[in-house]
Protein backbone atom coordinates (compact mmCIF):
# COMPACT_ATOMS: atom_id res chain seq x y z
CA UNK A 1 0.00 0.00 0.00
CA UNK A 2 2.55 2.51 0.60
CA UNK A 3 4.01 2.04 -2.55
CA UNK A 4 0.75 3.02 -4.55
CA UNK A 5 0.55 6.07 -1.70
CA UNK A 6 4.58 7.01 -3.32
CA UNK A 7 3.11 6.29 -7.01
CA UNK A 8 0.15 8.47 -6.30
CA UNK A 9 1.91 11.51 -4.39
CA UNK A 10 4.73 11.80 -7.08
CA UNK A 11 1.62 11.49 -9.68
CA UNK A 12 0.06 14.52 -8.28
CA UNK A 13 2.94 16.19 -7.50
CA UNK A 14 3.86 16.44 -11.28
CA UNK A 15 0.71 17.23 -12.35
CA UNK A 16 0.29 20.13 -9.84
CA UNK A 17 4.13 20.97 -10.83
CA UNK A 18 2.48 21.05 -14.21
CA UNK A 19 -0.20 23.46 -13.67
CA UNK A 20 1.14 25.70 -11.59
CA UNK A 21 4.26 26.32 -14.42
CA UNK A 22 2.34 26.29 -17.35
CA UNK A 23 -0.10 28.85 -15.58
CA UNK A 24 2.40 30.84 -14.41
CA UNK A 25 4.57 31.23 -17.41
CA UNK A 26 1.19 31.60 -19.53
CA UNK A 27 0.22 34.18 -17.09
CA UNK A 28 2.85 36.14 -17.39
CA UNK A 29 3.69 35.98 -21.48
CA UNK A 30 0.11 35.98 -22.50
CA UNK A 31 -1.41 39.34 -23.00
CA UNK A 32 -4.59 39.80 -20.47
CA UNK A 33 -6.88 40.95 -22.94
CA UNK A 34 -6.09 37.87 -24.67
CA UNK A 35 -7.37 35.54 -22.21
CA UNK A 36 -11.30 35.78 -22.80
CA UNK A 37 -12.04 36.51 -19.11
CA UNK A 38 -15.59 38.17 -18.05
CA UNK A 39 -14.92 41.59 -17.70
CA UNK A 40 -15.63 41.76 -14.22
CA UNK A 41 -12.85 39.29 -13.71
CA UNK A 42 -10.98 41.15 -16.31
CA UNK A 43 -10.98 44.35 -13.65
CA UNK A 44 -10.03 42.32 -10.87
CA UNK A 45 -7.03 40.65 -12.26
CA UNK A 46 -6.18 43.99 -14.22
CA UNK A 47 -6.29 46.10 -10.81
CA UNK A 48 -3.52 43.66 -9.74
CA UNK A 49 -1.30 43.68 -12.65
CA UNK A 50 -1.57 46.73 -12.37
CA UNK A 51 -0.01 47.26 -8.70
CA UNK A 52 3.29 46.74 -10.99
CA UNK A 53 4.48 43.77 -8.12
CA UNK A 54 1.22 41.45 -7.02
CA UNK A 55 0.72 39.22 -9.96
CA UNK A 56 4.51 39.03 -10.36
CA UNK A 57 4.91 37.87 -7.11
CA UNK A 58 2.11 35.46 -7.10
CA UNK A 59 3.09 34.16 -10.70
CA UNK A 60 6.76 33.73 -9.68
CA UNK A 61 6.00 31.96 -6.42
CA UNK A 62 3.94 29.87 -8.78
CA UNK A 63 6.63 28.86 -10.65
CA UNK A 64 9.11 28.31 -8.02
CA UNK A 65 6.29 26.00 -5.99
CA UNK A 66 5.78 23.94 -9.28
CA UNK A 67 9.73 23.53 -10.16
CA UNK A 68 10.22 22.48 -6.88
CA UNK A 69 7.50 20.18 -7.02
CA UNK A 70 8.06 18.98 -10.30
CA UNK A 71 11.74 18.27 -9.65
CA UNK A 72 11.45 16.63 -6.01
CA UNK A 73 13.24 19.26 -3.65
CA UNK A 74 11.99 21.22 -0.70
CA UNK A 75 8.22 19.77 -0.60
CA UNK A 76 7.47 21.03 2.57
CA UNK A 77 8.89 24.18 1.50
CA UNK A 78 6.56 24.25 -1.74
CA UNK A 79 3.29 23.17 0.03
CA UNK A 80 3.65 26.04 2.45
CA UNK A 81 4.59 28.80 -0.23
CA UNK A 82 1.25 27.37 -2.80
CA UNK A 83 -1.71 26.59 -0.47
CA UNK A 84 -2.41 30.29 0.36
CA UNK A 85 -1.78 30.71 -3.51
CA UNK A 86 -3.84 27.58 -4.50
CA UNK A 87 -6.44 29.01 -2.10
CA UNK A 88 -6.99 31.81 -3.48
CA UNK A 89 -7.08 30.50 -7.01
CA UNK A 90 -9.94 28.36 -5.73
CA UNK A 91 -11.81 31.05 -4.58
CA UNK A 92 -11.42 32.90 -7.03
CA UNK A 93 -13.70 29.88 -9.39
CA UNK A 94 -16.08 30.00 -6.60
CA UNK A 95 -16.84 33.14 -6.37
CA UNK A 96 -15.98 35.03 -9.29
CA UNK A 97 -16.36 31.98 -12.16
CA UNK A 98 -19.52 30.39 -9.85
CA UNK A 99 -17.78 27.13 -10.35
CA UNK A 100 -17.18 24.75 -7.87
CA UNK A 101 -15.65 21.64 -9.32
CA UNK A 102 -12.49 23.36 -11.37
CA UNK A 103 -8.56 22.59 -11.18
CA UNK A 104 -8.43 24.93 -8.12
CA UNK A 105 -10.44 22.15 -6.21
CA UNK A 106 -8.31 19.65 -7.16
CA UNK A 107 -5.16 21.85 -6.45
CA UNK A 108 -6.36 22.41 -3.16
CA UNK A 109 -6.93 18.38 -2.67
CA UNK A 110 -3.71 17.67 -3.86
CA UNK A 111 -1.98 20.31 -1.27
CA UNK A 112 -4.41 18.54 1.63
CA UNK A 113 -2.86 15.13 -0.03
CA UNK A 114 0.76 16.50 0.65
CA UNK A 115 0.10 18.05 3.68
CA UNK A 116 -0.64 14.77 5.00
CA UNK A 117 2.06 12.86 3.81
CA UNK A 118 4.44 15.17 5.17
CA UNK A 119 2.70 15.79 8.22
CA UNK A 120 5.93 15.04 10.49
CA UNK A 121 7.45 17.36 8.58
CA UNK A 122 4.68 20.00 9.66
CA UNK A 123 4.06 18.58 13.06
CA UNK A 124 6.24 21.01 15.31
CA UNK A 125 5.21 24.25 13.01
CA UNK A 126 2.37 23.63 15.30
CA UNK A 127 3.82 23.13 19.27
CA UNK A 128 3.53 25.96 21.36
CA UNK A 129 6.59 27.52 22.90
CA UNK A 130 5.78 31.11 24.30
CA UNK A 131 10.10 31.58 23.91
CA UNK A 132 12.31 30.19 21.72
CA UNK A 133 15.78 28.48 23.13
CA UNK A 134 18.64 30.91 23.48
CA UNK A 135 21.12 27.99 23.72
Amino acid sequence: MNKKLKYLETALRLWMGYILVTNSTVGIITPLEDLGLPPHIYQIIKGMWDTGFMMYLVKSIELIGGLLLIFNVFIPIAIILLTPIVINIYGIHIFLFNSFITNGLYMLLICLFLIYRYKKVFKPLFIFRPLADDK
